[in-house]
C-alpha cells in the first residue's frame, strides 16, 4: 500500500513538474531546490542558484505584497495569489502561485514551497488593457463637454465629471433611483427626450440645440434668471451583432454663443421698432415760458393725469424746472438766440402734479428759438428725447463699438458716408488708414475720385450716379493710389439712404483687398500655367479630393466626357459612366495604400476603351490621368480576329486536305469493287450465248449500278457537310429539338416501345446548326431503336452539361452494344456495319461524326457487347 501511494506521489510530482514552476525556500528565504520549469524560467541550473536569496535571482515586483505573503507563511497560513517576479531584474514573470509553509516539530517554519502556473502571456495584455481602459476613462472624465451613457431603455448608466456638473448635485439622476427622465415634462418640452426616441427608432445620430436649464445671476439686490443652452448630440452604439447596445449623450455649453445670437436678433427687432416709433417729444413755449403746444409722443411720455391743467405750466416758475436748471436753458436760448443741445438727468419722482412718470430719467434736449411766422413773436421749441435706456446701455454700446473698431482694423474694413447735396464724405478712422491720409483731412466726392486710378475713376463715378438716380447699390473692386503713392486694390460697397422716398445720402464700406488680390492673381497665374501645361499633353487630367470633388479638369478630359464640368462637382456626377465600374474600388485602394493604381475600363454604351492612372498627391488629393485607347484596342481586336480567321482558314485547309485524302481513300475503296464487278458482269453478259443468261446478267448489272448510285449519293452528302464550313447557327433548346425528332420518329418509337428520357437542366441551350443538331439526335435515336436488345424494355437517356466552356451531350442506350476491341477503330467509318441488321447501312454514325467535326466538336463511344452503348459528343464554341 505504501509503495502504491509512493508511486502515486511520484506521478503527481511528475505531472506537477510538467505544468507548474516550483521552488523551495528555507526559513531564511534561501533557495534549496527547484524544478526544471523554474530553471528554464530563470535561465540557470538549480545548482548555481541553491543557497542564494530568492530576491537575488527572482525579485518580487511588489515588495509590500511579498512581505505580506512571507509574514502569513510565518504564522502557518497558505497563500494563493497572483505574484509578479522580475527575472534578471527586468523581465516580468507572472505566477498564479500557491505558497505552502512546512513546520518542524518545534513549531517553527522550516521551509516554504512555492508552486505557480506561468500566466505572463495572459496577465501582461490584461494589465495593458486595464491601463488603456483607465487612460481612456481619464480622457473622457476630463473632456470639456458632458458625456453620459444610457441603456437601450433610456436609463442612466454612467457620466463624466462635466456631465455631473451640468446636471447639478440636486438633479433627480442622483437623488431618485426610479426617475424616468424620458417622461419628464421639461425634457419632452425642450425636445431632448424626443431626440432619444428618434435615435432609438432610426439608429442614427441626432443633434440639436436645447434650452436645458436656467441660472441665477446676482447684481446687488437684483437676481436675474438667464437661460442655459447646450448643443445636444445623441448617438447609438451597437454590439457585434449590430443590435442596439446603449446610447451616449454629449452636452456642449453654447450659452454664450446662443445669447449673442438672441441678443443680435433682439437688437435687430429693437432697431426696427425705434425707427418706426422714434420717441421724440415736441414742446413749444411762448416767450414768457408758458406751454403753447405739445405733441402726442410727449403727452404719452408725461402720462399726465390732468391734461387740461398743462396750459398753466410755466418753465420759469415750476419747481421741478428750476431745480434742474431748465429755466436757465430757456432764457439762454431766448436771449442768445441760438440752439442749445444738452443732456439732463431729471428725477420725475419729485413732481406729482404734471406727470405720473415717477422715476429718474435722462433727456436729450434740443432747445432753439423760433420766430412765429404769424404773430411774429419769439417762441422756444424744445425737442425731448428720452435717452434713459440709451444711458443705461451706454457702457454696453461702448464695448460693442470697440469690438467693431477692432474687427474693422483686423479685416481692413472702413466705413464711409456721403451727403448727396453737399458732396461731403465722412470717413471712419480705418478708412483714413486705408488711404494713408491724416484723420483730420476734409473729404469730398472729388477727392475720393482723385484717389482712384484713371481706369477706375470713371467707373466709380458711374456707380455713384446710378445709386443716386436709380437707388442701385453697388459692390465693385477698384484700384487706388494712397497718399504714400502705394497702389492698392480695394472693394467698395455703397447703399442708398432715403428720406421721404428720396435718396439723400450714400453709405457703405471700403476694404483693403490688396493682399488677397495679389494672392488670388498669383493663384490664377499658377492655375493658368497648370491648365496650359495639362492642356498641351495628350492625356485627360483631373485633380480631385478623396471624396471625388473636382478641383481641376483639362480640355482633353472635358473632351472625353463630352461636356464642360463645374469645379466643385463630383467626378461620378460629371462622368456618370464611371459608376458601376472598378473605378471606385481602385480609388479606395489608392487612398488606402497611398500607391498609384493603373487599370483600363470599357464603356459599352459609347464603345470606348480608356486607360486610367490614379496617383495620390502630397496635399491629400488624387491625380487622375485618362487616355483614350479605343483605336489601339480595336486594332488589337481586328488583328486578333484576322489571326483567328487565318488560323481557322489554315485549320480548314488542313482539314480539307485530310478530308480529300479520306474521300479519295473511301472512293477508291468503296467504288473499286462495284466497278470491278460491273466490268466482269459486262464481260459475262457479252459472252453469254443465250438470251435468258444475258437477262440474268443484265439484272445483276442493275443491282450493282443501284449500289454504286447509293454510294455516290452518300459520298455527295458527306462532301456537302464538309464543304459547308460557315453553316448558320442559332440558339436552340435541346428539349425542343428532341421533341421534333420524336415527332418525326413517332411510328418507330411506338413500334419499338423504346423509353426516351433526358436531363438538360445543366445545359439547356446551345448555339448550333438546327439541321445538324436534328440530324445528330435523329441518328442516335434511330440507332438506339435499330440496335435495341430483345430482352427487356429498350431505353435511351440523353444528358447535357457544361465543362470548360464546352457543352457535353451523352446518349446512352441499353441495346446490344459493340465489341470496341474489334470494331472501335472502325465505328465511325464509311459504310461500316457491325451487326447483321438488314437495315444497317454504316452511313449514319459517319455522317454524325462528319457534322460534329465540321462544327469544331468531337465524338467518341463507350460500349461492351450486351451492355448498351454510350456516345459522348463535345460541342466546342467558335
Amino acid at each position: 500500500m505504501l509503495e502504491q501511494h509512493y508511486r502515486q506521489l511520484q506521478h503527481l510530482e511528475a505531472a506537477l513538474n510538467a505544468l507548474a514552476l516550483s521552488i523551495n525556500l528555507d526559513a531564511a528565504g534561501c533557495i534549496t531546490a527547484m524544478n526544471t520549469l523554474m530553471e528554464k524560467a530563470l535561465r540557470q541550473p538549480s545548482a548555481a542558484l541553491t543557497g542564494k536569496q530568492l530576491q537575488e535571482v527572482l525579485l518580487p515586483a511588489d515588495q509590500a505584497q511579498w512581505q505580506r505573503i512571507w509574514n502569513a507563511l510565518q504564522v502557518g497560513e497558505t497563500v494563493q495569489e497572483q505574484i509578479c517576479f522580475l527575472v534578471d531584474g527586468e523581465i516580468n514573470l507572472w505566477l498564479e502561485a500557491g505558497c505552502h509553509p512546512v513546520f518542524n516539530e518545534s513549531g517553527s517554519m522550516e521551509q516554504c514551497l512555492l508552486i505557480g502556473l506561468d500566466i505572463t502571456a495572459r496577465k501582461i495584455p490584461e494589465l495593458q488593457a486595464r491601463e488603456e481602459e483607465q487612460f481612456f476613462r481619464q480622457i473622457l472624465e476630463h473632456l470639456p463637454v458632458g458625456l453620459q451613457q444610457f441603456s437601450a431603455e433610456g436609463n442612466s448608466i454612467d457620466m463624466n465629471s462635466r456631465q455631473r456638473e451640468i446636471w447639478g448635485e440636486e438633479h433627480a439622476f442622483f437623488t431618485n433611483t426610479s426617475y424616468n427622465w424620458l417622461q419628464d415634462p421639461f425634457y419632452r418640452l425642450n425636445g431632448l427626450a424626443k431626440m432619444f426616441e428618434e435615435a432609438m427608432q432610426t439608429m442614427q445620430t441626432r443633434k440639436r440645440e436645447v434650452l436645458l436649464s436656467y441660472t441665477e445671476k446676482h447684481s446687488g439686490n437684483l437676481t436675474r434668471l438667464y437661460p442655459v443652452y447646450y448643443e445636444a448630440t445623441v448617438f447609438p452604439v451597437t454590439d457585434q451583432q449590430n443590435r442596439m447596445h446603449n446610447f451616449f449623450l454629449i452636452l456642449d455649453d453654447i450659452t454664450e454663443k446662443k445669447l449673442v445670437e438672441l441678443s443680435l436678433q433682439k437688437s435687430g427687432r429693437l432697431l426696427d421698432n425705434i425707427i418706426e416709433n422714434l420717441p421724440i417729444g415736441y414742446i413749444q413755449f411762448d416767450n414768457f415760458g408758458f406751454i403753447r403746444r405739445i405733441n402726442q409722443t410727449q403727452r404719452s411720455f408725461f402720462n399726465s393725469p390732468y391734461p387740461s391743467a398743462r396750459r398753466q405750466f410755466n418753465i420759469m416758475s415750476d419747481e421741478l424746472s428750476t431745480a434742474f436748471g431748465l429755466d436757465k436753458l430757456f432764457l439762454q436760448a431766448l436771449q442768445e438766440n441760438k440752439t442749445l443741445r444738452v443732456e439732463k438727468k431729471i428725477d420725475f419722482r419729485r413732481d406729482k402734479r404734471w406727470t405720473t412718470v415717477n422715476k429718474e430719467v435722462y433727456l436729450d434736449l434740443t432747445i432753439f428759438p423760433v420766430v412765429e411766422p404769424v404773430d411774429k413773436e419769439m417762441i422756444v421749441v424744445v425737442l425731448v428725447n428720452d435717452i434713459t435706456d440709451k444711458k443705461m446701455q451706454e457702457l454696453e454700446n461702448k464695448k460693442n463699438q470697440e469690438f467693431l473698431l477692432q474687427t474693422g482694423q483686423i479685416g481692413k474694413i472702413g466705413g464711409w458716408e456721403m451727403n448727396i447735396e453737399s458732396q461731403e464724405v465722412r470717413w471712419s478712422a480705418e478708412t483714413y488708414h486705408i488711404f494713408s491720409c491724416p484723420p483730420d483731412k476734409e473729404i469730398t466726392l472729388d477727392i475720393v475720385l482723385a484717389y482712384h486710378t484713371e481706369e477706375f475713376r470713371h467707373h466709380l463715378a458711374e456707380l455713384v450716379r446710378q445709386c443716386i438716380e436709380d437707388g442701385k447699390p453697388f459692390d465693385a473692386q477698384l484700384k487706388i493710389v494712397d497718399d504714400n503713392q502705394q497702389v492698392k486694390r480695394v472693394r467698395s460697397m455703397g447703399q442708398p439712404g432715403y428720406i421721404n422716398g428720396k435718396v439723400v445720402r450714400i453709405y457703405g464700406v471700403v476694404q483693403d483687398i490688396t493682399e488677397q488680390s495679389e494672392i488670388r492673381e498669383a493663384l490664377t497665374r499658377n492655375t493658368e500655367l497648370m491648365r496650359l501645361f495639362f492642356d498641351t499633353i495628350d492625356l485627360g487630367y483631373a485633380a480631385m479630393e478623396k471624396d471625388g470633388k473636382l478641383n481641376f479638369l483639362n480640355q482633353k478630359a472635358e473632351k472625353m466626357i463630352d461636356h464642360q464640368a463645374q469645379m466643385g462637382s463630383n467626378i461620378f456626377e460629371v462622368f456618370p459612366r464611371l459608376s458601376g465600374t472598378v473605378f471606385y474600388a481602385r480609388l479606395q485602394e489608392c487612398i488606402l495604400r497611398q500607391a498609384s493604381q493603373s487599370f483600363g475600363i470599357y464603356f459599352p454604351k459609347t464603345d470606348k476603351w480608356y486607360d486610367f492612372l490614379l496617383t495620390p498627391m502630397q496635399d491629400g488629393g488624387i491625380s487622375v490621368f485618362m487616355r483614350d485607347i479605343t483605336e489601339s484596342r480595336k486594332m488589337q481586336i481586328e488583328l486578333r480576329k484576322a489571326n483567328d480567321q487565318l488560323s481557322k482558314l489554315n485549320k480548314s485547309l488542313v482539314n480539307q486536305n485530310k478530308q480529300l485524302e479520306d474521300f479519295a481513300h473511301i472512293t477508291s475503296h468503296n467504288l473499286r469493287a462495284p466497278i470491278a464487278n460491273l466490268r466482269a458482269l459486262m464481260q459475262m453478259h457479252n459472252e453469254a450465248s443465250s438470251q435468258q443468261e444475258k437477262e440474268l446478267y443484265l439484272g445483276m448489272l442493275h443491282e450493282v449500278i443501284k449500289k454504286i448510285d447509293e454510294t455516290l449519293n452518300d459520298l455527295v452528302e458527306v462532301v456537302q457537310i464538309r464543304k459547308d464550313v460557315n453553316v448558320e447557327k442559332e440558339k436552340l433548346l435541346f428539349v425542343e429539338r428532341l421533341q421534333r425528332v420524336k415527332d418525326i420518329l413517332l411510328v418507330d418509337i411506338e413500334t419499338s416501345n423504346i423509353r426516351i428520357t433526358y436531363d438538360f437542366e445543366l445545359a439547356p441551350v446551345i448555339e448550333y446548326s438546327r439541321v445538324y443538331l436534328d440530324s445528330i439526335l435523329q441518328n442516335f435515336i434511330t440507332n438506339a431503336i435499330r440496335y435495341r436488345s430483345l430482352e427487356g424494355t429498350p431505353e435511351v437517356h440523353l444528358h447535357t452539361w457544361k465543362e470548360n466552356d464546352n457543352i457535353i451531350l451523352t446518349v446512352q442506350d441499353n441495346g446490344v452494344g459493340i465489341d470496341m476491341e474489334r470494331f472501335g477503330n472502325k465505328l465511325f467509318g464509311f459504310r461500316k456495319t457491325f451487326h447483321r441488321n438488314k437495315d444497317a447501312k454504316g452511313i449514319g454514325l459517319f455522317i454524325t461524326k462528319t457534322q460534329v467535326e465540321a462544327m469544331g466538336g468531337s465524338i467518341k463511344a463507350e460500349s461492351q457487347p450486351g451492355q448498351g452503348t454510350k456516345f459522348i459528343i463535345t460541342f466546342k464554341p467558335e
